[in-house]
């Protein structure tokens, strides 16, 4: 668990933030709370802290101050500075200290999560011996403002906003998003001086995203001055010894507003799954056309082979895991964590909708636990954990399931998307509807209408994950009438909005 100290003289502040959400649902505990800088600092000086959440303004030390001087004595500590109104000259001071985020009180839930989440995976992400620079630091505050308005979790007015601290202007006619991932992008100063080049020597404004990837935002006057450019860029960092290691420069449609750099850069996320398929040290874009209906047909072998064994308990399963990573090893001279991870989510999600175990935690524990994982040797060991715990459920599970469930199970995996109830259940298997509940919930171990409402929206994550449908849509897929009540039930249960699960 990483460790929060929060720092205000509100109590109520304090007692507010640590009941808004469930830190450690995401990996944090809250260690320590303080009402003045001076507290804050008295057990900042004894025990180690991750993230320091304290207000701008308090007494006699400021949370300026504070964040000041915490840096001193724990360098690597992140922070995030609480403001009850837009004090922009107080903030600009904190964009030097590297703050990674600003939230204006009342502290808006969507926000604090959000923030937290991108905290979590830098600290999950970050190497042991790295330091930032005051140059990078200064820069966090704008990198966060730009990746949440690139995944859509901040409008245009509010990026624009945030982003009028820097001197960074969005005034050119076209735009395009790309991604560049690299071998070496754990090397601080390698890192740093790619983004330095890039922004020195071309029309682009840059941000270090959350998945160890270089982002890169081109703005020109025309549309072949952005093409030209990331042709240039490639042909740069070919010819030129900067470190990189071997790359991939993921180039996202053209559009012609900002509003539209989120179309831009789902498309380079889309392209830079590419990887797999192409040599590195390339440009990958609309112009790369490659034939992969035969990989593709060979992976859904694969995948069918892998489903079979679990079926059987066979912990062949467990070898054809690591058969699986090793050839997404082999495939590839250089594969970045981020692809990774989607290959990964992909495999886990067929395994467990083929399956249809029971029992979610697993599946949900498993996803959690690859979101922060940037390492592919940890994202081999959960995915074995999880096809492992399915063959002792497998092994152990009571095979003697009255007919009457078993059959009202398929019904439900088959039917989903209609409208279900204990009811229209009762009269299409001719048994009473009381006594099916009962039976239902005895042999499953779950209510009925909890078992179709956890079925429907793990069928919806696997649409969001799959498909380009709106959020919206996607719940009338499943089963959900009513928009308004799937959102809701999708944040219960799953503890994210649709789209930011979309994001993951």
């Amino acid at each position: 668990m990483y460790k929060v100290l929060l720092a205000d003289d509100e109590s109520l502040i304090t007692l507010g933030l640590m009941a808004l959400i469930d830190w450690e649902d995401y990996g944090f505990e809250i260690a320590y709370t303080a009402e003045s800088g001076e507290e804050a600092l008295r057990y900042l000086k004894e025990h180690p802290i991750d993230l320091l959440i304290t207000d701008i303004l308090m007494g006699e030390m400021t949370g300026l101050d504070l964040i000041k001087e915490a840096k001193e004595i724990q360098p690597k500590i992140k922070s995030i500075i609480l403001t009850g109104y837009q004090e922009f000259e107080f903030i600009k001071q904190g964009l030097l200290l590297g703050i990674e985020n600003y939230l204006v009180k009342p502290v808006d839930e969507e926000e604090l999560l959000t923030t937290i989440q991108n905290v979590g995976r830098k600290l999950s992400a970050a190497p042991v011996s790295t330091e930032a620079g005051p140059a990078e630091e200064e820069a966090t505050l704008l990198d966060n403002t730009l990746w949440r308005f690139l995944t859509g979790e901040i409008d245009k007015n509010d990026c624009l906003e945030r982003i009028s601290l820097y001197n960074v202007q969005f005034d050119q006619s076209f735009y395009n998003v790309s991604i560049l991932n690299f071998e070496h992008y754990q090397k601080t100063e390698i890192k740093k001086n790619i983004r330095d080049l890039i922004e020195a020597q071309y029309s682009a404004t840059c941000l270090y995203s959350p998945n160890q990837e270089l982002i890169i935002i081109f703005g020109g006057p025309c549309e072949a001055d952005l093409v030209t450019w990331n042709q240039g860029l490639v042909k740069q960092l070919c010819e030129e010894q900067l470190g990189t290691g071997l790359f991939y420069l993921s180039m996202g449609k053209t559009v012609k507003s900002i509003e539209l750099l989120e179309e831009s850069f789902n498309t380079a996320r889309d392209y830079s799954l590419l990887q797999f398929y192409l040599e590195p040290n390339m440009l990958i874009s609309d112009g790369s056309t490659i034939d992969r209906q035969e990989e593709l047909k060979r992976q859904q072998e694969f995948k069918e082979n892998i489903v079979k064994l679990l079926l059987h308990a066979d912990e062949e399963a467990l070898q054809m895991i690591d058969l699986f990573f090793d050839c997404l090893k082999k495939e590839s001279k250089f594969i970045s964590p981020q692809v990774a991870k989607k290959y990964t989510f992909d495999l886990m999600s067929y395994i467990h909708f083929s399956i249809q175990p029971d029992d979610l935690s697993h599946y949900t524990a498993a996803i959690e636990r690859i979101v922060y994982s940037s390492d592919i040797e940890l994202m081999k060991a959960i995915l074995r954990e999880y096809c492992y715990e399915i063959i002792l459920s497998i092994t152990n599970q009571v095979h003697m399931r009255s007919p009457i469930v078993q059959n009202v199970l398929q019904f439900i995996h088959a039917h989903y998307d209609q409208g279900l109830s204990l009811k229209t259940l009762g009269q299409q298997f001719h048994v009473n509807a009381i006594y099916l509940g009962q039976l239902f919930q005895k042999e499953v171990g779950v209510v009925f209408s909890e078992y179709i409402n956890r079925y429907r929206l793990e069928k919806a994550k696997e649409l969001l994950k799959t498909t380009h449908y709106r959020a919206g849509e996607i719940g009338k897929k499943v089963g959900y009438s009513d928009t308004t009540y799937f959102y809701k039930q999708f944040k219960k249960t799953v503890g994210t909005t649709p789209s930011e699960w979309r994001k993951i």
